[in-house]
């Protein structure tokens, strides 16, 4: 299991672009970590580089299935709880990204969907 104070250097061995925003952020826990990965995400998304996203979206994807309670709520109340605003409010992003979401991420983001209709 990836613990939340072993999250920050995971995050940056994965995807070395982010290691200065986590240091620079002061990130302290596992929500602020998963902040600057969605701000990350987000910003390879504006650029079109759906290959940097689709990276980072595979990380969210094995944190949240290999980390502990911590990061796993980080994961999604944070980055899966803010892919309505921050993916699909554009239906040309949508479709792009909808390519590239890892299944379990998607799955999670549905059941949120439902649940907050209820």
């Amino acid at each position: 299991m990836i613990s939340q104070e072993q999250l920050p250097s995971f995050v940056e061995k994965s995807i070395p672009e982010l290691s200065g925003a986590i240091k620079k952020n002061n990130c302290k826990n596992a929500y602020d970590v998963v902040r600057e990965m969605l701000k990350y995400t987000t910003s390879q998304v504006v650029k079109h580089n759906l290959d940097g996203a689709k990276k980072c979206l595979a990380l969210a994807a094995q944190l949240y299935k290999m980390g502990n309670a911590h990061v796993k709520n980080a994961i999604e109340n944070v980055y899966v709880y803010s892919f309505s605003h921050a993916f699909f409010h554009d239906e040309n992003k949508k479709k792009q990204i909808m390519e590239i979401i890892p299944l379990p991420l998607y799955q999670l983001y549905k059941k949120q969907v439902i649940n907050s209709h209820l």
